[in-house]
């Protein structure tokens, strides 16, 4: 049993086909046939029954698929370690809603080790975590979201409430007590309503009369129509750099702050690179010490 033969066949059971699978991947017909061939003799069964021009599974193919797809993942991850061994590259995700100055502070505590980075920003949590999953990176930091696979690791950071953030020449930002009320005919610079960051502000905010909304894709452009007073907004307080608290107010109104909004890291289990992963998440709780909200214990 060989990487080739379990690629043909997962690649059988996604497009049905012998003739699709060797347009594929790029080889004859009869290489796929005796492939798979090869692999049923193995183990002593048949993987595939006929169905018109296609192929179904059998029910010893439907059982095999778990155990090739996982012997593929860690015959990929083994390569990459080994790779990782020499110079190793850490794959680094992060949710929407973290600042530049966070994301800086927390992969720059490996910039004197020989290693190479690569950055994903502002991708939804589930999302991020299917990429650990699939071996495409190493490490996120994600929202609410914890997971249970036995190759990875989950562990609650902290929790990062919601504030409101307000230009510096808005009409409230001296109001030292804001509630929703306040927010009447107000203009709020939000993401789209399904977002999983804004669903359970939006239920807060329903019954505020005349409530107007521009919508923005990301943190960078929402922050932007808030310095320039377009409008209000909601962020995690991790969301605002330490050089934008000039232009950026922040206020807490008690229904929003107290929506959970809970920090966790995910990665993956790997002995050769998670003194880097450890050493990156310390540093992100050091940094969060360092805003003088302190976080629950790793």
């Amino acid at each position: 049993m060989d990487s080739t033969q379990l690629e043909t066949f997962l690649t059988i059971v996604e497009y049905r086909n012998y003739s699709k699978t060797a347009e594929v991947l790029n080889v004859t017909q009869p290489t796929v046939t005796a492939r798979i061939k090869n692999l049923e003799n193995e183990l002593n069964c048949k993987l595939f029954q006929r169905e018109g021009k296609n192929v179904v599974l059998t029910l010893e193919g439907e059982v095999f698929i778990e155990y090739a797809t996982k012997i593929i993942t860690y015959m990929n991850n083994s390569i990459e370690a080994v790779r990782k061994s020499k110079t190793p590259i850490i794959k680094v995700g992060f949710c929407p809603g973290v600042s530049s100055s966070f994301i800086l502070e927390t992969v720059g505590a490996l910039k004197e080790n020989n290693i190479l980075l690569s950055i994903t920003e502002g991708e939804d949590s589930i999302p991020l975590i299917d990429k650990v999953k699939k071996g495409e990176l190493d490490l996120v930091f994600v929202r609410n979201l914890v997971s249970y696979e036995e190759d990875l690791v989950s562990e609650y950071l902290f929790d990062d409430k919601f504030v409101l953030i307000l230009g510096e020449n808005h009409r409230l930002a001296d109001q030292e007590t804001i509630t929703l009320d306040d927010l009447f005919l107000e203009t709020l610079i939000c993401y789209s309503p399904n977002h999983p960051v804004w669903s359970s502000i939006e239920q807060k905010l329903e019954g505020i009369p005349d409530l107007r909304r521009i919508q923005v894709k990301n943190q960078d452009i929402l922050k932007t129509f808030v310095k320039n007073n377009w409008g209000i907004s909601f962020s995690p307080f991790l969301g605002i750099d330490e050089s934008e608290k000039n232009q950026i107010i922040t206020k807490e109104i008690d229904e929003i702050s107290s929506i959970p909004n809970k920090v966790n890291v995910i990665y993956r289990k790997n002995s050769l690179i998670e003194k880097y992963l450890k050493k990156m998440i310390y540093s992100f709780i050091g940094h969060e010490v360092k805003t003088n909200r302190i976080p629950s214990e790793v």
